[in-house]
């Protein structure tokens, strides 16, 4: 047993010291290499690896203690030895063990996906609920002119009110442009004030680059697929169509993902 556990150990050190090397060269001369998600699961590899390593390292130095004293009595009982098991009962004991941490993976994993879908809903139940409270609010206090569009008190206190749930992390405020198809007019709650006529704040503009903001305006010319197929594929976002008379608008939600939304109250 100890032999099994001091190789397997070396074996584990070996590769934590090879995913080490090959992200240090990966970080230090700025390979493209390998994608986001390969980068997270090499460094949970190399983690895994770390921890089991040290458990094994610990592991050899109990079993060979045991070895010590298993020898010594049985040097002073006089007796011989029983025989070493063979290498293949501890392999397949090595196997087992290696089968149940990987079931124990695909279940947390089966749970975490679980947890995730059940985020979602939440956020989504949220911002089903902060629409439905605001929306009418928001339209009717868009800007009648979209040529150089100013942020209304009621519109700013709105955003602020949304912007003040733990749950959700930036607003966006999207307007089109009457006078470029590829533009946008777009109010966050954080663009200062200017001087114009006054200390009124005004939308600031951009051009259209994002798939949300072609989503954005999309849906504002009539089209809502695109828009739905956005909030689809992304996670912890929302995209509202909000219209008033002749004023289109879109209202972006991007939720908190560090906020627990297992424990949140629609009641609060």
């Amino acid at each position: 047993m100890l032999r099994l556990v001091i190789r397997s150990t070396a074996i584990l050190l070996v590769a934590g010291a090879v995913l080490l090397i090959v992200g240090l060269f990966d970080t230090f001369l700025g390979w493209d290499i390998f994608s986001q998600r390969v980068e997270e699961f090499l460094y949970g590899i190399f983690f895994s690896c770390l921890v089991l390593a040290v458990a094994g390292i610990a592991l050899s130095f109990v079993l060979g203690i045991l070895e010590i004293v298993e020898i010594m009595r049985a040097t002073s009982e006089e007796r011989s030895l029983p025989p070493l098991p063979k290498f293949s009962y501890y392999a397949t004991r090595g196997l087992v063990g290696i089968a149940a941490l990987i079931g124990l993976l695909v279940l947390l994993s089966l749970a975490n996906a679980n947890v995730q879908q059940h985020r979602q809903s939440v956020f989504r139940q949220l911002t089903e609920q902060q629409t439905q409270r605001f929306s009418s609010k928001i339209a009717r206090s868009l800007p009648t002119s979209l040529d150089a569009p100013v942020v209304s008190d009621e519109l700013k206190q709105v955003i602020e009110t949304i912007q003040r749930s733990e749950l959700i992390w930036s607003v966006i405020l999207y307007l089109p442009d009457p006078s470029d198809d590829d533009a946008l007019w777009f109010y966050d709650g954080r663009t200062g004030p200017i001087e114009v006529g006054g200390d009124e704040l005004e939308f600031e503009r951009l051009f259209i680059a994002r798939r949300r903001e072609e989503a954005a305006i999309a849906a504002m010319n009539g089209d809502e697929a695109p828009l739905q197929d956005f909030i689809k594929s992304r996670k912890f976002v929302w995209l509202e169509l909000i219209q008033q008379g002749d004023t289109p608008s879109v209202l972006f939600l991007k939720g908190n993902e560090q906020a627990d939304f297992r424990d949140y109250s629609f009641s609060e």
